[in-house]
């Protein structure tokens, strides 16, 4: 998979797919897709809206369905969004249109450079699309200044239960990196205090959004481990610097 490609289809996406109706497509078409929101919003909430940040960058806003919970809990910070992606980056400028306070940057995060320092940088959904893993993660070290904070959701993999179930992984969806090497990489770029939890839960027997919010009312505010880790389909790591 190759950064160009996660452009070009979330450029063709938008304005095919979604109809520029995105987030309501994303969060909203059916009960489990609003159970991963409420989820997901409780995560937020819960383990990165702890501590005010004056400077912001997000990584891949998207709508800006999240950038919203971050600009009400902190509306005086200055946010810098940045994402490939120019149709997803025109959603999120009409949404936050007529705010001094927001800088839009479209680019490749790799290829991204910049002399200054956030004390927050907050990310959902978007490293598992980033080919080079440790490349991305020595970027996002840089971009946070020393006792800044960070907060990233990713896919968990999947991949064995897919091989044993016979399920063939698309190229586009092979990205995805385990919470212990992602962990790791982070140590290794001097990052500290990392504390990793599950966000949406899915119980793989049978579709049902009340037995997804029941494992996370269970799950959710504990420590990912190798039970809640079966049952994630997403996780979270919250670091300091």
């Amino acid at each position: 998979m190759q950064t160009e490609d996660v452009k070009n289809k979330y450029n063709a996406d938008i304005v095919n797919k979604f109809n520029n109706k995105y987030e309501q497509e994303r969060w909203f078409k059916n009960d489990i897709q609003k159970a991963g929101y409420d989820m997901t919003l409780s995560a937020i909430k819960t383990h990165a809206l702890v501590k005010l940040y004056q400077s912001c960058f997000e990584l891949g806003p998207g709508h800006g369905t999240w950038t919203k919970e971050l600009f009400g809990y902190q509306p005086g910070a200055d946010y810098t969004l940045l994402d490939i992606s120019s149709a997803m980056l025109g959603l999120v400028k009409d949404r936050f249109k007529g705010n001094s306070n927001f800088n839009f940057i479209e680019s490749d995060f790799l290829q991204f450079t910049t002399e200054k320092k956030f004390d927050f940088f907050f990310s959902s959904r978007v490293i598992e699309y980033i080919p080079e893993k440790s490349l991305m993660v020595k970027k996002i070290a840089s971009l946070i200044q020393s006792g800044g904070r960070g907060f990233i959701i990713t896919k968990t993999p999947k991949y064995l239960r897919k091989k044993i179930m016979g399920i063939a992984v698309p190229e586009f969806h092979s990205g995805q990196i385990a919470p212990g090497e992602l962990a790791k990489l982070l140590k290794e770029n001097d990052c500290q205090n990392i504390k990793i939890f599950p966000v949406t839960l899915s119980w793989p027997f049978w579709r049902s959004a009340k037995m997804n919010l029941l494992l996370y009312k269970y799950f959710g505010n504990k420590g990912l481990n190798f039970v809640s880790e079966f049952f994630s389909e997403s996780y979270c790591v919250c670091f300091e610097k």
